[in-house]
């Protein structure tokens, strides 16, 4: 049985911890978080009053033998707690994404996981919703034949009056960019998008252009294309990333954004509806899209004709939630019996010199090849993100409007 320890018991612990509640193979057996009646409050919602509480880091690391460790803090405490844990003899790590606040530390992550011989998982999930692994099955049938282009397109807002999340309420570390090194949207959430491009165009970016407008509370309205590299006689490939936000937006729920995506094959187009705000949850209740015909989970025009797909999926399949549980079976798998995570390391840099290309390309008014966003360039200053694009002197800071029912107080170990 893999024993697993988790640091941060924030909002996107409820995700993670899903795949190893009931797990064969896997146990949670310690956590860390700086508030311990909160963490004791984690554990009891999972009935895992067994696990052991910790408030630092080195004496969870110090107390336990651990083969697996979450860690679900801030993006400048990544590279110093991964050193921690690899140091420590952990056997296989699971990085939130962006995995680093820039690519020295990047590359500090994966040269000491490879010194102590560490499974290195950058975590991501979205490659495990099964909406989007039927997609893609889809496409390796050579449904709407070679593809051309892709675009994702994160729909994002909030009801008039409802609270914020977190993460964009004032004094939130994930707007300020010493601590997040990113915007919330286009850094954070975008490292999704830029990785499902890259998954399912199945290739790596060559150049990118972004403009983020810079006048709103948050790193959107944004528009980033990119075009990918290709092989010899392949048609020229390309990718679109788009974040939309509305602060009026009549949801009837309190959820903030959904995932549309549409690829563009030389037989056919196909667009996948929802992922996030998709299925049964709670959180969801009153959203009539996953129920309404016009939006099938899949829909390919093809031949003049539309085609549909798992339109029989069921509400707790089509749940954003079962990507994250198949994220962490597959994680448990590798560590049970060999393989490589989704993704490694190198990998998870990879994306993250696309988000760093997205943020320089609108700083600066040009496209950013690739080829400049190296650790050497980084080294030498040639580049460096120097704005999140979130404009905190907004009159919506100023009114006091983004606190919200939801606002807390910031600490390292909560707020994630």
């Amino acid at each position: 049985m893999l024993k697993v320890g988790f640091i941060g018991l924030g909002t996107i612990s409820h995700e993670n911890v899903l795949g190893y509640l009931n797990s064969p193979d896997a146990e949670i057996v310690a956590v860390c978080r700086r508030e311990e009646a909160a963490a004791r409050q984690w554990l009891a919602t999972y009935n895992l009053r067994q696990a052991r509480y910790y408030q630092r880091v080195e004496e969870m690391l110090e107390k336990e033998d651990l083969d697996i460790v979450e860690i679900l803090t801030p993006h400048y405490l990544h590279c110093s707690q991964t050193v921690l844990c690899a140091q420590a003899g952990v056997k296989g790590i699971s990085l939130q994404k962006p995995m680093a606040l820039n690519l020295r530390e990047c590359d500090r992550i994966i040269e000491i996981c490879k010194e102590h011989h560490v499974k290195l998982k950058i975590y991501e999930n979205f490659v495990f919703y099964p909406v989007y692994l039927k997609a893609r099955e889809l496409i390796a049938q050579g449904l709407i034949g070679e593809l051309q282009s892709i675009r994702i397109n994160t729909m994002s807002g909030i009801r008039e009056g409802a609270p914020w999340p977190w993460c964009w309420t004032p004094g939130s570390w994930s707007l300020d960019l010493s601590r997040s090194g990113v915007g919330p949207l286009v850094g954070d959430d975008g490292s999704h998008k830029f990785s499902l491009a890259r998954w399912f165009m199945g290739r790596d970016f060559e150049k990118v252009g972004a403009w983020i407008d810079a006048t709103t509370p948050l790193d959107a309205p944004a528009l980033i294309r990119a075009k990918l590299k290709n092989a010899p006689n392949e048609c020229p490939k390309y990718a679109q990333i788009d974040f939309s936000f509305s602060t009026k937006m009549a949801l009837p729920c309190d959820f903030w954004l959904d995932d549309f995506i549409e690829i563009v094959g030389e037989r056919g187009i196909m667009w996948l509806n929802q992922c996030s705000a998709a299925g049964d949850r709670e959180f969801f209740r009153g959203n009539q899209m996953s129920d309404s015909p016009v939006f099938p989970p899949i829909a390919v025009f093809i031949n003049g004709r539309v085609e549909t797909y798992l339109t029989d999926i069921s509400p707790s399949e089509r749940n954003w939630s079962t990507s994250f549980v198949g994220s962490t079976r597959h994680f448990i798998k590798v560590m049970k019996e060999g393989g490589e995570p989704i993704y490694t390391g190198e990998e998870g840099r990879e994306i993250h010199r696309y988000v760093i290309a997205a943020f320089i390309s609108a700083q600066e008014g040009r496209d950013v090849h690739l080829d400049e966003i190296t650790t050497v360039a980084e080294q030498e200053g040639k580049f460096r993100i120097r704005t999140n694009f979130c404009n905190l002197d907004h009159e919506f800071y100023r009114s006091g409007k983004g606190k919200g029912a939801q606002e807390k107080k910031t600490c390292d170990l909560i707020e994630i």
